[in-house]
């Protein structure tokens, strides 16, 4: 009987351990913000116009502790991204041959990409453990939009770009047809969308 609980028992952990790291890494990057308007003023303020590296360079370097900084092409040969459903990771987020985006190691190993500009924000990312496996979307890797306007969101949460649809916290919505939907035949892009609907909880229902 214990034998049969041992695969429950590291998949909680596994589940424990992202969870955490997860809070740690956004609430880092949520307080280099607050750090940063204090002399950058309020982020309503902030140029709209800086791609992810820029955007870091700028507002961001100052205010974390990082050991680390990897090119896109060198994060893309040592860890390349899968989708939650098993395909190859081709999005704007990680990139490899982006010129504009930061990937920074903090000091727990969890990795913070900032990449890409459009009029909605700058694309960031959170590994939970850096280029370690799986560098899967929903696993280890959570998609989130920066905007002076609506501040740090999970993509699939409210003040995402409309291209997304979806752009509310319902659990309906972030699980249910959207090709980008946290789903096991989904992209799982939505999925900080959905821990973050469950109050920083991975439910039971969670596609891991």
């Amino acid at each position: 009987m214990a034998a049969l609980t041992i695969p429950a028992v590291i998949t909680n952990y596994q589940k424990q351990e992202t969870l955490s790291r997860l809070k740690k890494a956004y609430s880092i990057v949520q307080q280099a913000i607050k750090l940063s308007e204090v002399e950058n003023e309020s982020v309503a303020n902030w140029d709209n116009n800086l791609n992810g590296h820029a955007f870091f360079e700028k507002y961001i370097k100052k205010y974390v502790q990082y050991t680390q900084e990897i090119t896109p092409a060198e994060l893309w040969s040592m860890a390349p991204r899968k989708l939650l459903n098993g395909s190859n990771y081709y999005g704007t987020t990680y990139a490899a041959g982006s010129g504009t985006a930061t990937n920074f190691i903090l000091s727990d190993g969890s990795m913070i990409t900032l990449n890409f500009v459009t009029t909605d924000g700058i694309w960031v990312g959170i590994d939970t453990n850096g280029i370690k496996k799986p560098n899967q979307m929903g696993k280890d890797t959570f998609l989130f939009l920066f905007s002076p306007k609506h501040g740090l969101q999970p993509l699939g949460g409210d003040g995402t770009p409309d291209a997304w649809s979806y752009r509310t916290y319902s659990r309906e919505n972030i699980m249910g047809s959207g090709s980008n939907r946290c789903s096991k035949t989904g992209t799982g892009y939505w999925c900080s969308a959905l821990i973050m609907n469950d109050q920083w909880e991975i439910a039971k229902d969670y596609p891991w």
